[in-house]
């Protein structure tokens, strides 16, 4: 990409002026060019987040740096920082804009964008302000301290046996990759093993059907990992699959498929904020290191609009409702109480678009616990909310005939009225 327009103006925003609010800036016309305006950073410290990513080697800690550097005055060191993010990683966009900006920045008379021929076209202009908007939800995001001992809300209950965990974050961009280091599934516990930059629909969030260019939010599991299988260039280093449409979604009349996790063109190091056909996306590197992990396929996978972060340990008044109901779902199976257990079924269960009254002779048979039967395992319990509050829960049926692998069934819970019911159950 030809770096010539790269520039900022009186009247312009630069890719230098992309800090929150609190760090603030300084901007004065300079002598020579009084229609022309620079950039001066005030003395604020670095903030601990940019600390840790002073020695870091990815192209995100490599632009926190810089951004470091110039907080503390030193554009020379700045600028050096930048040659080495450009000469690390040449496809990546926003670090040669950079590096042109604190180029232009140091000029006795900096170019105005303005006066370069040809150059402030609507698609230049478009990709200059994506470029804005990528440095800005890297530079805002939350820093990795504070987020020290939580966990995204939606989990519930987390079984030890899924060793993975994704959240992502559309408003800020984020994805963040997690080793589940539970005991007591009831309080999570999750190390991170990456927090990165991701790119969504081009329409946003909210997927409704094929072709809309959103993204689904909700909870999803990774089908297939496609790691050195031949793909277009556009998934880049590879890609992980996900179960979309869910049963929800099924029920809801959403339409499309073909929602992965994957890499970036070759071409691009990253790509905008909004700029996928309803993919989350991120950089190849980072997908690289996850299509080489063992065990991804069934790791929960939550989109959401915005996260919220809790402690593992709170007390929810919701959750605690559901357990007891899932509970009971546990005892009539125990028990073979089948009165007691249709009614924790809802009457609006589909499955391959049939309703309860086909499918109940099948999940009463698989419910009957003969002689010394044990109670299902539960793997994970996950929770979002759309249209009402939605509950996924995974488990594990033991009670299979002699010789055969347990059977892994999915439930999907829905909260009507002030009851929790089962919309749909079947094997994963």
């Amino acid at each position: 990409m030809a770096a010539t327009w790269f520039f900022y103006t009186r009247n312009q925003p630069s890719a230098l002026a992309t800090l929150e609010p609190a760090r603030k800036l300084f901007v004065t016309p300079t002598a020579s060019a009084p229609n022309t305006w620079r950039v001066q950073f005030d003395a604020a410290p670095p903030s601990p987040a940019a600390s840790l990513l002073h020695h870091g080697s990815s192209a995100e800690a490599m632009v926190e740096n810089v951004y470091a550097l110039l907080r503390q005055g030193e554009r020379t060191s700045a600028l050096t920082q930048t040659r080495h993010l450009i000469a690390n990683f040449p496809n990546f966009q926003l670090g040669q804009l950079l590096y042109a900006e604190l180029l232009n920045e140091g000029l006795a008379q900096p170019i105005d964008r303005k006066e370069i021929p040809g150059k402030e076209t609507a698609s230049g202009q478009d990709r200059y302000d994506e470029l804005l908007l990528e440095s800005n939800r890297r530079l805002n995001r939350p820093a990795i301290h504070t987020l020290k001992g939580l966990v995204p809300s939606n989990i519930i209950s987390l079984s030890p046996q899924n060793p993975y965990l994704i959240a992502v974050d559309a408003s800020k961009s984020r994805l963040y990759w997690f080793a589940n280091k539970t005991v007591d599934p009831l309080k999570p516990q999750l190390e991170l093993l990456l927090d990165t930059y991701v790119s969504v629909g081009q329409k946003g969030t909210g997927k409704l059907r094929e072709g809309d260019g959103r993204t689904p939010l909700g909870v999803y599991f990774v089908n297939k990992n496609l790691k050195g299988q031949p793909l277009p260039d556009l998934y880049g280093a590879g890609a992980l699959t996900l179960n979309y449409p869910n049963a929800i979604d099924v029920m809801r009349g959403q339409t499309g498929s073909g929602i992965w996790l994957h890499g970036t063109p070759s071409a691009q190091y990253a790509r905008a904020p909004w700029a996928t056909d309803g993919c989350v996306v991120m950089s190849n590197p980072e997908m690289d290191r996850f299509l080489r992990l063992k065990n991804v396929e069934k790791t929960p996978v939550l989109i959401a609009d915005k996260l919220e972060w809790v402690s593992s340990d709170r007390t929810v008044p919701d959750r605690d409702t559901f357990k007891k109901t899932l509970d009971q779902w546990v005892r009539d199976r125990q028990t073979s109480n089948m009165e007691s257990l249709k009614r924790l079924y809802s009457p609006q269960f589909q499955r391959d678009g049939k309703d309860l009254s086909v499918w109940w002779p099948e999940i009463a048979a698989a419910a009957q616990v003969r002689g010394n039967g044990e109670p299902v395992n539960l793997q994970s319990i996950l929770h979002w909310k759309e249209t009402q509050d939605y509950i996924v829960v995974n488990v594990t049926n033991p009670n299979t005939p002699r010789g055969k692998t347990p059977q892994n069934l999915r439930l999907y819970w829905a909260k009507e009225g002030s009851q929790w019911q089962i919309l749909y159950e079947g094997p994963v």
